[in-house]
C-alpha cells in the first residue's frame, strides 16, 4: 500500500499510457510516480479541473471518458462517448468538458455535473488539440486533415473564423493572457504563432514531426516536442527563432510546463517515460518511468493539489 499525504504547493502530472490502459500520476515535488490508475482502452488525452478536483482521460479505443478524483487518486466514473475521443479541455468554470471526436469531426460538450453530452459542434476534419481563451469565450480547434484552426464562439457554438496554418496541425497552446495561439504543424515541421486579436501570424521551423507545444512560465519561450528527432525545440518568441534543441526520450509527444517551478515535463511514447527539463538551464534533470506508450496529450498538469491518500 502506498500512502502519500500533504504535499502542498506542488503540481501533479497525469500521464496517459496508451499501451497499457493506465494513467501514471507524478508528484512534481518528489519527482516520483505515486499511483498508477487503470482507465479505459487506449487512453490519450488529458484535461484537468482544479475547481472540482477532477482529471478527465479520453480513451480512444474505449470510446469513453474516465474521470479521476484527484484528492484520493481513484477512478470514480466512466462515461461513454461516440466516435474516437482524443483532445479535451475544460471550460474555465469547470462546468463543461469539450471533447474532440477524431472520426466524426465533432466537438462534444459534456456537462461535468450531469455527465451528459448536451451539445455538439461540427468542426473541421479530424479535430485534435484544443485551447480556450482565458475567459472561455473562444474555443480554438486544430483540424488535422483540414490544415486549419476553427475559432468557435462558445456562446453561440458557431465557427466564427477558420485560420489556415501548416500541414496537419495537432497540438495547441495559448499564452496566459490569451493574446497568442501556438499551433504545431506536424508535416510542415513548424509552429504557427497567431495573434488572436487581429489573426496575423508567423511561422518558425522546428524539428522533425513536431507534436505538442507549451509556453514557458514567463511566456517568453515555447517548448515543442519533435517525435522523429527525440528532442524538444526551444523557441525564443521575441527573436522568432529556435535557440536550443534538447535531447529527451524516444518519440516525445505531450509536453507541459509546471507554472510553479518552470520545469518542463515531456511524455515519451517510445520509451515509456517522462523527461524533466530544468526551465532555467534547459538541462535534463531526470527521466521517470511511467508506462507503455506514454502520451500525455493536453493539459496534464494539475496545479497545487493539497493532499492525496493513495492506496
Amino acid at each position: 500500500m502506498l500512502l502519500w499525504t500533504s504535499f502542498s504547493q506542488a503540481a501533479t502530472a497525469y500521464i496517459t499510457n496508451q499501451g497499457e490502459d493506465s494513467v501514471s500520476v507524478i508528484d512534481t515535488q518528489t519527482q516520483q510516480v505515486i499511483k498508477k490508475i487503470t482507465v479505459g482502452a487506449a487512453p490519450v488525452g488529458v484535461a484537468v479541473s482544479p475547481q472540482f478536483h477532477r482529471t478527465y482521460i479520453s480513451n480512444v479505443d474505449g470510446q469513453s471518458i474516465s474521470i479521476i478524483d484527484t484528492q484520493n487518486l481513484s477512478l470514480i466514473d466512466t462515461v461513454k462517448v461516440p466516435g474516437s475521443p482524443v483532445g479535451m479541455i475544460t471550460s474555465p468554470d469547470g462546468q463543461t468538458l469539450y471533447i474532440a471526436d477524431w472520426t466524426d469531426d465533432l466537438i462534444y460538450l459534456l456537462n461535468t455535473s450531469t455527465l451528459r453530452i448536451e451539445n455538439k459542434i461540427q468542426a473541421g476534419k479530424a479535430p485534435a488539440g484544443m485551447a480556450l481563451s482565458p475567459d472561455g469565450a473562444k474555443l480554438y480547434v486544430a483540424n488535422r486533415d483540414s490544415d486549419d484552426i476553427a475559432v468557435i464562439d462558445t456562446q453561440t457554438r458557431n465557427i466564427s473564423k477558420r485560420i489556415k496554418v501548416g500541414k496537419h496541425p495537432f497540438g495547441l497552446a495559448i499564452s496566459q493572457n490569451g493574446n497568442q495561439l501556438y499551433v504545431v504543424n506536424v508535416v510542415s515541421n513548424s509552429v504557427s504563432i497567431i495573434n488572436t486579436n487581429d489573426l496575423s501570424s508567423f511561422t518558425i521551423k522546428v524539428g522533425e514531426h513536431p507534436y505538442c507545444v507549451s509556453p514557458s512560465k514567463d511566456g517568453q519561450l515555447l517548448y515543442v516536442t519533435n517525435t522523429q528527432d527525440d528532442s524538444v525545440s526551444v523557441i525564443n518568441l521575441s527573436a522568432k527563432k529556435v535557440i536550443a534543441e534538447i535531447k529527451v526520450g524516444q518519440v516525445p509527444e505531450g509536453i507541459k510546463v509546471d507554472l510553479k517551478s518552470g520545469n518542463v515535463y515531456v511524455a515519451n511514447w517510445g520509451s515509456g517515460e517522462v523527461t524533466i527539463i530544468d526551465g532555467n538551464t534547459h538541462k535534463v534533470i531526470q527521466q521517470i518511468k511511467t508506462g507503455d506508450k506514454s502520451r500525455g496529450f493536453g493539459e496534464f498538469m494539475m496545479p497545487d493539489e493539497t493532499s492525496h491518500d493513495a492506496k
